[in-house]
């Protein structure tokens, strides 16, 4: 299905960075298998048949332009992405592979894309999100510079800025769509030589600042045939 109504694209824009001292790059995680959507998540054709990453990567792009996606599939990608976007190779097994390895998950993914970055932070984002918007981002990237300016006496530096989980999940935090810091960089890749690769488990050894000012609809990831059919009937409406 082909959510074909058309809405406008905000040019990339520099105004939120131009108002912070802090450097940020953006990192989109596309490693995936989909295998409960039946086909490729980030190939699903948005608004004018648009697929998915490259909506998230223009909504990325109004906060920094040092984009990097992370995925084991570049070649699949990169016909798809403007030139400035670098496509980071996931050192995963193929899809076919029965490698443990394979089901390290997106911490892994995350912790490689460092490799590519410069900035003291990292905007993470998954791929699937199709309500992500470029303004809500855009307000939470200036909280957290203003926070970051104006810091809690008595409280540590945050090393990541999350959503909290949903009350009615286990979960503490939304990984899949935050703020991070390089210092934590460390703590990450020791989490992940003691062969650990939760992102919750590895969240809750570092300082994070929780942020409430996202809708819940904006983290919505679209895992599900069914999940599908419900974005592309909000689209069109």
């Amino acid at each position: 299905m082909n959510c074909s109504k058309s809405e406008p694209i905000p040019p990339a824009a520099h105004s939120a960075t131009h108002s912070v001292a802090h450097s940020l790059s953006v990192m989109v995680l596309a490693g995936g298998q989909s295998r409960r959507m039946g086909k490729d998540k980030a190939l699903l054709p948005m608004e004018n048949g648009q697929p998915l990453l490259l909506k998230t990567v223009q909504a990325a792009q109004s906060l920094s332009t040092n984009i990097v996606v992370v995925t084991p599939w570049p070649e699949r990608y990169q016909p798809l992405l403007p030139e400035f976007v670098a496509l980071v190779k996931d050192p995963l097994p193929s899809a076919l592979s029965s490698s443990a390895t394979l089901s390290a998950g997106p911490l892994s993914g995350f912790a490689h894309g460092w490799g590519a970055i410069s900035s003291d932070w990292c905007l993470l984002l998954a791929c699937d999100m199709p309500y992500l918007d470029f303004s809500h981002l855009q307000q939470w990237w200036l909280w957290l510079n203003a926070k970051l300016d104006n810091p809690s006496t008595g409280l540590p530096t945050p090393m990541a800025s999350l959503v909290p989980g949903k009350k009615s999940s286990k979960s503490g935090w939304e990984p899949l769509c935050g703020y991070y810091h390089r210092s934590g960089i460390p703590s990450l890749t020791q989490h992940l030589e003691s062969g650990q690769h939760s992102f919750q488990s590895w969240l809750s050894k570092i300082p994070v600042a929780p942020y409430y000012s996202i809708p819940e609809r904006v983290l919505f990831n679209c895992n599900t045939p069914g999940d599908w059919n419900v974005v592309c009937d909000r689209i069109t409406k």
